[in-house]
């Protein structure tokens, strides 16, 4: 839970949940579904359903294909227009979607989910370089100027863009 003066007194609940596609099988995706369905109907509402995603995928995995669907047939078809696409680890696709973005349209038009935006507006580019930047220099880590500004600029640019997530959703509270 978020609570800051960013939020003008608003609190901002993020809840993470186990991704699709896990290691252990279908039967464990089924179970982590379950939760997810459990956990989410007892809310009296959601602003947001983010989806973390690569951006250099070279295709979209069958185990994402079937949770996008299993998802949106659980959910009340307004929440589709709640979709939010972020993209981790962007900084090697200069914080774009890259390869992943024509993959992400094909699929949502083949699952005939037109409804659900892929937009410059719901879609949100990070990377975790510069955090992991900090916690090496907290460590004792010594790392040259050139290093040194990549990592800044990062941190600029994954601020800037948490910025603009956490603006989005309160927008549509």
């Amino acid at each position: 839970v978020f609570d800051s003066r960013h939020l003008d007194g608003r609190k901002l609940r993020i809840i993470d949940t186990p991704g699709f596609g896990d290691t252990r099988g279908l039967d464990q995706d089924d179970r982590n579904m379950e939760h997810i369905l459990q956990y989410i109907n007892n809310l009296t509402h959601l602003n947001a359903i983010c989806f973390l995603l690569k951006p250099n995928s070279s295709r979209l995995n069958m185990f994402f294909r079937t949770c996008l669907i299993q998802l949106f047939s659980f959910l009340n078809p307004n929440a589709r227009k709640n979709v939010l696409f972020c993209f981790s680890n962007s900084r090697s696709t200069f914080y774009t979607p890259g390869d992943t973005a024509p993959l992400l349209k094909k699929l949502l038009s083949s699952l005939s989910m037109d409804d659900i935006p892929f937009r410059k507006e719901n879609t949100f580019c990070f990377d975790s370089e510069s955090f992991r930047y900090l916690v090496a220099q907290q460590n004792g880590i010594v790392f040259n100027e050139l290093d040194k500004g990549e990592y800044e600029i990062s941190w600029k640019n994954s601020v800037k863009e948490a910025n603009r997530f956490i603006t989005y959703i309160l927008s549509k509270v």
